[in-house]
């Protein structure tokens, strides 16, 4: 199963892709939506993991777009901030919400339950 983690914290990033690839996952990184927009024009990825806040624009509009694009992966949005706006902006676009740090066993959990995005 290909995994896009979308982070700008490069470190959190390539830890979580590590852990991931351990269990099987091929697993790519962008350190922002841009990168991970023209990622996805190549390639299909089933699940996006993606932080809330990134620069230009957020991890939801991220998913938005993906769908604009025809692509629907499963999505877990992470963030540091899990007030009730974030938590209901990830679950409104149907993604589900871990709070940082990652729980990476939480999160290989989540990966296998979660149903793509409509």
């Amino acid at each position: 199963m290909r995994v896009l983690i979308v982070d700008d914290n490069l470190g959190l990033a390539e830890n979580i892709a590590e852990i991931l690839d351990g269990e099987g996952y091929a697993t790519e990184i962008a350190g922002s939506a841009e990168e991970a927009l023209r990622l996805a024009q190549s390639r299909i990825f089933a699940v996006l993991v993606t932080d809330f806040r990134l620069p230009g624009i957020t991890g939801v509009d991220l998913i938005e777009s993906l769908r604009r694009e025809g692509q629907h992966p499963k999505a877990v949005v992470i963030s540091a901030f899990s007030d009730e706006l974030t938590v209901g902006a990830a679950e409104a676009v149907g993604a589900s919400f871990l709070s940082k740090p990652v729980d990476v066993g939480l999160l290989n959990r989540v990966l296998r339950t979660a149903r793509p995005c409509a």
